[in-house]
């Protein structure tokens, strides 16, 4: 995926778990980078309308965290889509690690979060977007840093690191896309842990 050529956007999925009265949006994001020759989906759902057409293009499947094996296996049975996933992730009981490939796409970069190690936050230059896993979700255009089973001492400051890099969108995996300056969403949200 050259530099300057590919395309980001996303679509909207149901996801099956939601029950009314949940503390989190029932639609979840599902990311798509096409270059000329490949199709890149992070943490993906099938559209709601089948509409998911690779047009004769590879297709990559990239998981944040274990636990958004989602739809995958719709993508890797009707597409061959090849799979990658964080290299530390715990995988659900009964799913052996799915991962297929270690490569990640050019112009995808996977960053690992320490004190969080089951999960990584994508960040893709080209389009300024930070992509994450639920230890920075939210509800809507709220930001929340989710501490339960990470070393909040590591990962706070690790956050802070990213948060350093020219983020104008952050999607969230059970909120909204925030455009522009993404990162003050996620600055905003480290600080609120800390008790800023």
């Amino acid at each position: 995926m050259a530099s300057g050529m590919s395309t980001l956007d996303w679509w909207w999925s149901p996801h099956p778990s939601w029950e009314p009265g949940e503390d989190w949006d029932e639609n979840v994001p599902v990311v798509r980078i096409e270059s000329s020759d490949e199709v890149v989906l992070i943490d993906p759902f099938l559209p709601v309308v089948d509409a998911f057409d690779p047009r004769g293009k590879a297709v990559r499947v990239l998981l944040t965290q274990g636990a958004h094996y989602r739809g995958t296996p719709d993508f890797v049975e009707r597409y061959g889509a090849s799979v990658w996933g964080p290299p530390k992730a715990r995988w659900p009981p009964k799913l052996p690690n799915p991962s297929t490939t270690t490569e990640l796409p050019a112009g995808v970069e996977a960053i690992e979060l320490d004190g969080e190690p089951q999960q990584v936050v994508f960040w893709i230059p080209e389009h300024a977007t930070l992509v994450t896993g639920d230890v920075i979700s939210g509800s809507g255009e709220q930001v929340h840093v989710f501490v339960d089973e990470a070393d909040a001492s590591r990962l706070l400051p690790a956050l802070e690191r990213i948060a350093e890099l020219p983020i104008e969108r952050l999607v969230i995996p059970h909120g909204a896309v925030l455009e522009p300056d993404g990162a003050a969403h996620l600055r905003a949200a480290v600080a609120t842990t800390r008790g800023g």
